[in-house]
């Protein structure tokens, strides 16, 4: 069995799928096909809690078998960012102390939206406005012990002191991207990227996009015939075995019942700029990166 030893963290809605399935192109990097196991932190944070995570440690390395010739085996857990110290404990119990470690980070102002909309797309849990789930996110994450990590969207944002934690305790072993970066220079990231972890550049296809954003359901029935599961999805599954076919399919059938989300009210971002502007201060100073871009 092998262990896996490249992780990437987080945050979430900041990149992390595209960067998952780039680094899968690579001929040295294997990226597991269960990109996101929260293996790491899924048994104290509470089964309940996260979907589709991994509990057993044999369970976990199975996702890396058959990876020998590879460099890196790696997958990418966003929540591992939120709990630094349950993450990095279970490394030290579970993995290689030369693990690598990339942190994707976006403007928390546009990542606690995108979080919203996903979690609002995804799970019936969220059923309240973008103020008001940003007012009731933690006491509702405390008070609930099935609700997802994924909804502290205020909390996820704070990025300094997890960046501070991983990088005290892996160094050189961090590498940090700002989604902005990635977003708009894919390819010198990559470059920067794979000399951190010192690969020959390889020739990565970027057309490909993954869990793009900025739709919403129409209604909730819709939404609750598509999220749901259904006596027809059990027949496609077997009347087509292609996984991309019925994506390609079901995909077609969503565009007719979607609608595009609304841009946050400038109230709302200029509330939530008063509350990130000391975090995002620390966190410059600890990367040594301007993120003026962030303070508009």
């Amino acid at each position: 069995m092998y262990k896996p030893n490249l992780l990437i963290v987080g945050a979430a809605k900041s990149g992390t799928t595209s960067l998952h399935h780039y680094l899968g192109q690579h001929d040295e990097v294997f990226m597991s096909k269960h990109k996101e196991p929260h293996f790491l932190i899924n048994n104290e944070e509470g089964v309940n809690e996260i979907p589709n995570g991994i509990n057993k440690y044999e369970d976990y390395l199975r996702l890396f078998e058959n990876t020998k010739s590879f460099k890196y085996r790696g997958e990418s857990s966003v929540m591992y960012l939120q709990f630094p110290e349950i993450t990095i404990k279970n490394i030290a119990r579970y993995l290689d102390d030369d693990v690598k470690i990339i942190i994707m980070l976006r403007n928390p102002i546009d990542r606690a939206f995108s979080g919203y909309q996903h979690v609002k797309r995804y799970n019936n849990m969220e059923n309240y406005t973008f103020q008001e789930a940003l007012e009731k996110s933690e006491k509702r994450y405390f008070k609930n012990k099935k609700i997802t990590p994924a909804s502290r969207y205020l909390n996820i944002g704070l990025y300094y002191k997890f960046v501070k934690k991983f990088k005290s305790k892996f160094k050189n072993n961090v590498h940090v991207i700002i989604y902005d970066d990635f977003v708009n220079k894919t390819s010198n990231e990559l470059s920067h990227l794979f000399g951190f972890l010192g690969l020959e550049k390889n020739i990565i296809d970027l057309k490909e996009k993954h869990m793009v954003g900025g739709w919403q359901w129409k209604n909730q029935t819709v939404k609750n015939i598509f999220m749901s599961k259904s006596i027809l999805k059990s027949t496609l599954k077997i009347i087509l075995p292609s996984k991309a076919i019925r994506e390609k399919i079901r995909n077609y059938f969503i565009s007719f019942v979607i609608s595009p989300v609304e841009k946050i009210d400038l109230e709302t971002r200029k509330k939530l700029l008063n509350f990130y502007i000391d975090d995002i201060e620390k966190l410059e100073a600890l990367i040594n990166k301007d993120l003026s871009i962030w303070k508009q």
